[in-house]
């Protein structure tokens, strides 16, 4: 039986710290929906995806599912207003 998510990890959300499970969940995930969503690394829209789902950790959502699933919220909505853009972050 799989532990709850804030059982497995050792970290303080709220405060921005996270120890070495949550940090692999968290760059699965990244991965996982730059290789879904066609999303380069360095590009504008992977940026965002880094931030987000920061974010949500910092908020303290901790579930995998959770996260993904605001994350499709999330560039759903910015599709639907033409703000998601895949091209490489400009320096």
């Amino acid at each position: 039986m799989q532990q709850p998510a804030s059982d497995r990890f050792y970290l303080y959300p709220m405060s921005g710290v996270a120890d070495l499970d949550a940090l692999k969940l968290l760059r699965e995930i990244y991965d996982d929906y730059c290789l879904q969503h066609g999303f380069h690394c360095g590009s504008v829209a992977a940026e965002d995806l880094a931030k987000k789902t920061m974010e949500l950790f910092g908020q303290g959502v901790l579930d995998e599912a959770e996260i993904r699933e605001n994350l499709d919220t999330y560039f759903r909505r910015k599709s639907a207003t033409g703000d998601l853009l895949r091209q490489p972050a400009q320096d």
